[in-house]
């Protein structure tokens, strides 16, 4: 089915405006003004001096050609030239109407004037309209040559590659940046510069970056956007700017490599300082509660005796804490008996110190990972269950990892109070952990999601590759 665009209305404020004001600078039309006056004269005097009352003209020259004049007025100048032109024959017409209200045919000098004027109206309308359309038609016109100037001046200065393709992914054209690249590639496809399929093109959307090794052997990191160039919508060409990302892909990596070395050296120092706090004090506190367990056991009596077990009661104590402290530097079992025991280990403490239940779920085949991805997704999971335990006031904590694809993905989820995850924007420091947890997904190449609203609790959903993952050691364009 084939839309017919709607008539655009007539101005008519616009029509009458320009109806008050007659083209008086044009000569023609005071040529075509002088011809009523004639008309009128002939008319006028041939009434008085009854020269052509007969069977053929019984009325004198008739009224109706005075359409001559009005309709060649109404076609060069529109309704303002055939309204002006009809004033100004009734005008004239005036004393020859007074002068045949005896005469028998002053009526029909009326009728015939009207018709005049209402054919004056409705011819003068449609020229009207007819000038106004072909004027927006040539504003339309003068608007696209216009904007095609303005494309053609950007498409030629713009120092980002541009390739112009059909529908089939040909390309028809490029501009001077893209042809410092490729030369003259016409006749080739987007597939051939590119690597992109035409389905990518044909669907406007933004593909992925490209990489592009430009004459002088250096390689460089594109951004494609795509976009339609037919107003009509059908989809026949379609413009490929790459927008050149180098130095940002660059400054991203660099920066990405910088945080995954401070977690590192973070991990390592944790490491280190918990092998020292378990190798040393924590060693030094439990031999020094066996010698003062043997100490109240010799003292005898039971006063003595009873001063003894406290101190070694605070000592055990003392080396509690040590020990939590160890494991919150250092997960636990995590680089001998890895990730699963190490959450296992850590839902176990959480029920041991806290009111809240916990839950656990385990799919799919355990795969052992790399040391900063195990160390990684731990973290995720410990923030989750700190921020549960600390926050949540939840009584159910449920953590399920499901080992798929040489991946893991970790689904922590809470029935506590729950906050407004829209809240969660810019580093503010307000939410730390939730921008911790993301930001190691993010380092080891995966991502983390967090779902949450007021009092539906919190879901953390979270992605990590095992193998592959984390920050490219080649920066591009170096």
């Amino acid at each position: 089915m084939t839309l017919r665009p709607a008539t655009p209305r007539i101005p008519v404020r616009q029509i009458l405006r320009g109806a008050l004001h007659p083209p008086v600078r044009e000569r023609s039309f005071w040529l075509v003004q002088l011809m009523v006056v004639l008309w009128a004269i002939i008319h006028i005097s041939i009434d008085i001096h009854g020269g052509l009352d007969n069977r053929y003209f019984p009325y004198g020259i008739p009224i109706d050609l005075l359409l001559i004049p009005v309709g060649y007025a109404a076609l060069y100048y529109g309704l303002s030239g055939s309204a002006a032109t009809t004033l100004w024959a009734i005008l004239l017409w005036t004393p020859d109407l007074l002068l045949d209200h005896d005469k028998g045919h002053y009526h029909q000098d009326l009728v015939q004037l009207a018709v005049v004027a209402v054919v004056a109206l409705f011819v003068g309308l449609e020229i009207e309209r007819a000038h106004l359309e072909r004027a927006r038609a040539e504003a339309a016109e003068a608007e696209r040559r216009a904007a095609e100037w303005h494309y053609r001046q950007l498409f030629t200065t713009n120092a980002s590659p541009i390739v112009l393709v059909d529908l089939s992914g040909a390309v028809v054209e490029v501009n001077p940046a893209a042809a410092t690249l490729w030369g003259d590639p016409r006749g080739s496809t987007i597939h051939d510069l590119l690597g992109l399929p035409p389905s990518e093109i044909s669907a406007s959307s933004t593909p992925r970056t490209v990489t592009i090794t430009s004459p002088n052997g250096e390689e460089r990191t594109y951004r494609p956007s795509v976009s339609s160039l037919d107003t009509v919508g059908d989809g026949s060409s379609y413009q490929v700017v790459l927008e050149d990302i180098t130095e940002e892909r660059r400054s991203e990596i660099e920066a990405r490599a910088w945080a995954s070395e401070i977690l590192r050296a973070q991990e390592e120092e944790r490491r280190r300082i918990a092998r020292e706090i378990h190798d040393d004090p924590l060693q030094r506190l439990l031999q020094l509660a066996r010698r003062v367990e043997s100490l109240g056991e010799a003292a005898g009596t039971n006063g003595d005796h009873d001063r003894w077990e406290v101190v070694r009661e605070e000592l055990l104590e003392t080396v509690g804490h040590l020990r939590e402290v160890t494991r919150g530097l250092h997960p636990a079992g995590l680089d001998q008996y890895g990730l699963v025991a190490a959450v296992r280990g850590l839902l176990v403490d959480v029920e041991i110190h806290h009111e809240v239940a916990t839950r656990f779920s385990l799919d799919g085949d355990v795969v052992r990972g790399t040391p900063e991805a195990e160390v990684g997704a731990f973290r995720i999971i410990q923030e989750a269950v700190r921020n549960t335990v600390s926050h949540a006031d939840a009584t159910l904590l449920h953590v399920e990892m499901d080992f798929v694809n040489d991946a893991l993905h970790v689904r922590v989820t809470d029935d506590g109070r729950g906050f407004d995850s829209r809240s969660v924007g810019a580093l503010d420091g307000r939410h730390l952990g939730i921008h911790s947890m993301r930001e190691r997904a993010h380092l080891l190449g995966g991502h983390c999601d967090i779902v949450s609203s007021l009092d539906h609790g919190t879901t953390i959903d979270a992605y990590v590759p095992l193998h592959g993952a984390g920050v490219p050691t080649r920066v591009p364009g170096a």
